[in-house]
């Protein structure tokens, strides 16, 4: 087995036990207003249900991609090490990085919008009052998207990140 392999398998093995996390929500998020389903107003059970289903279809698509997305990146890293950098193996995997990225967003675009056709109109209205669709019904309450860092999520492993 070569050096490369060795790594892309341990990149592999701990982007999925970072992932096993995800199925519960972030400890520092709990409790506070306006991230997942606690803060919706007055759901019934069965839009409880319904909205529980969806993240667990969101987690199920999104966690290969992200993955997949941290594999990228870390390989991207590897590139921009290189004693010579070579541009176009770097614009490549920057390309495949924002492929995954929008994936990852449209696939978050969808979750919010069938959350929206389970809510009445006056909870659609409230939700947009309370947090412009931020959050809503995302599993792990982070935004369910791009976060406050140049990564997914708020994570800084994107080669040029300043945060």
């Amino acid at each position: 087995m070569t050096r490369d392999s060795k790594i892309i398998i341990a990149v592999i093995v701990l982007a999925l036990l970072s992932y096993i996390p995800a199925f519960a929500q972030h400890p520092e998020h709990q409790g506070k207003p306006g991230c997942g389903s606690a803060s919706m107003p007055e759901l019934t059970i069965e839009q409880e249900k319904q909205i529980a289903d969806l993240k667990m279809k969101l987690i199920k698509e999104t966690e290969p991609i992200k993955t997949e997305l941290k594999i990228k990146q870390m390989e991207l890293q590897a590139l921009w090490k290189e004693d010579n950098p070579d541009a176009q193996k770097i614009l490549a995997k920057t390309k495949e990085i924002s492929a995954l990225r929008a994936s990852l967003q449209e696939k978050m675009i969808n979750h919010k919008l069938a959350i929206l056709k389970i809510l009445t109109p006056e909870q659609r209205k409230m939700m947009k009052g309370k947090m412009g669709m931020r959050c809503m019904g995302c599993y792990d309450g982070d935004g369910c998207g791009m976060g406050s860092g140049c990564g997914m999520h708020g994570e800084k492993k994107d080669a040029g990140c300043h945060h």
